[in-house]
């Protein structure tokens, strides 16, 4: 039987950690991408600390959020950088020169063919929706705050988005979870959170290689981070491998 544990690397800088985390149904992927994220890692020297296991309070999606919570608490880095299991780097960019730093959260705002039906035909609503694969987080109390209470939105636990929806709610950017008119966000987040570019979480579409599909596309060209987000597993290891020139 294969088992899972925490792996941590020896501190050697306080500039930045890395989180990432799977469950042993998704080591086929997980597993990449972690060597991948290494790589980057180790570049720039920052920290890192991989959580593998098969058991999880919540659906495994929530882990990031209670990782994000127990590193503010505890750890001294000055920045948390979440990354799923389905990222790749894809170039040497050190994600701190491209951030304003008086910001506490940075997370990509990708386009939304959105679930919500205008009366018009060949008219559709696009939305923005936050994604949280990859997600920089200064370490602060607001921050802290922030991650507390997107946990405790327990209301989203069968969600079919359960921590991202979690997320959009705490951010004020409802409209794909609720009513179309729902995007509001606060002055005080509009104070504290960042939008990062679209290359720090490029997303191919679900049916890449599908030239004839309609889905909106969220890729960008030349990108950092490559994020396989929705995707099958099996389409997701057909891309990593067809493509895996395009990672560091």
């Amino acid at each position: 039987m294969l088992l899972f544990f925490k792996k941590n690397k020896k501190i050697q800088s306080n500039k930045l950690k890395i989180l990432s985390g799977y469950n042993f149904r998704y080591r086929s992927i997980g597993e990449k991408s972690e060597k991948n994220i290494i790589k980057y890692a180790n570049y720039f020297n920052f920290d890192y600390e991989f959580e593998k296991k098969n058991k999880f309070e919540r659906h495994f999606y929530w882990l990031k959020i209670k990782m994000l919570i127990d590193n503010l608490e505890n750890g001294s880095h000055k920045y948390y950088l979440w990354l799923d299991a389905d990222t790749f780097f894809c170039r040497y960019e050190n994600i701190l020169n491209h951030i304003d730093k008086s910001k506490h959260i940075h997370v990509h705002n990708n386009f939304f063919k959105s679930i919500h039906k205008t009366r018009y035909k060949f008219v559709n609503y696009l939305t923005w929706a936050p994604n949280v694969g990859v997600l920089l987080v200064r370490n602060t109390d607001w921050s802290l705050k922030f991650f507390k209470n997107v946990w405790n939105k327990r209301k989203y636990l069968k969600h079919f988005w359960p921590d991202n929806a979690a997320f959009m709610d705490e951010i004020g950017l409802k409209a794909e979870i609720s009513k179309i008119s729902d995007n509001y966000m606060s002055k005080d987040v509009i104070q504290n959170v960042s939008f990062l570019s679209g290359i720090w979480n490029s997303m191919p579409k679900r049916n890449f290689q599908n030239p004839k599909n309609d889905e909106v596309s969220n890729f960008y060209f030349d990108p950092v981070i490559i994020h396989l987000a929705g995707i099958r597993r099996r389409d997701r290891l057909k891309f990593i491998r067809e493509y895996k020139n395009l990672f560091i």
